[in-house]
């Protein structure tokens, strides 16, 4: 069985949102997706689904993935999604999760690795984002693809928690050499799995 990274739609917001509010204490409501989608100049989202038997048409500019998965259901199934826009040589990503029942299993590296890749294509000089304070999880997954702490921003989300402002360069040809050899690693994982 198989998984692809495809372009998010306006149709697919409803299971993104059921991700959302799984994985999130402060979830987006569907209007702040479906107004980014819109904004197709500097905003882009992707899903990780799961693509059982089917072909696969690479859409234009997009990379798509196909591995070998064990245990994934016999339909297709949305299992993750991340989202990102660009201002001028900036990225940043707004939201990145994998649904609970497949954490763990390299999927969310596979959206943060599709999101730092189309920052590169976009020419991007570094990518930001903002973290929990207390999910270790992501911020050992985001020192791993080489993010550092640039600052707190106090009271960020809704219930009150604070949030971590990260950033890594991704322009020069030691990170993205960085990246090849994570992707590697990440695709040998998933198909060892």
């Amino acid at each position: 069985m198989s998984y692809t990274v495809r372009p998010m739609q306006p149709g697919d917001v409803s299971t993104v949102i059921a991700i959302e509010r799984l994985s999130f204490p402060t979830p987006w409501p569907a209007s702040a997706f479906l107004y980014e989608l819109r904004q197709t100049d500097s905003y882009y989202y992707v899903l990780l689904q799961s693509a059982v038997h089917r072909n696969v048409h690479p859409d234009r500019g997009w990379r798509h993935w196909l591995h070998r998965i064990s245990g994934l259901p016999e339909e297709d199934q949305v299992l993750g999604y991340v989202g990102f826009r660009f201002r001028g040589d900036q990225a940043h990503i707004s939201t990145i999760a994998v649904h609970p029942d497949w954490r763990g299993r390299g999927l969310g590296e596979l959206l943060l690795l599709t999101a730092l890749e189309k920052a590169l294509t976009q020419r991007a000089s570094s990518v930001t984002l903002e973290m929990r304070v207390s999910n270790d999880v992501a911020r050992r997954l985001y020192h791993k693809y080489g993010f550092q702490l640039q600052g707190t921003l106090t009271r960020y989300y809704r219930d009150g928690e604070d949030a971590q402002l990260m950033a890594v360069e991704v322009g020069n040809g030691v990170y993205q050499a960085r990246l090849a050899r994570l992707r590697r690693v990440l695709e040998r994982r998933l198909h060892d799995q």
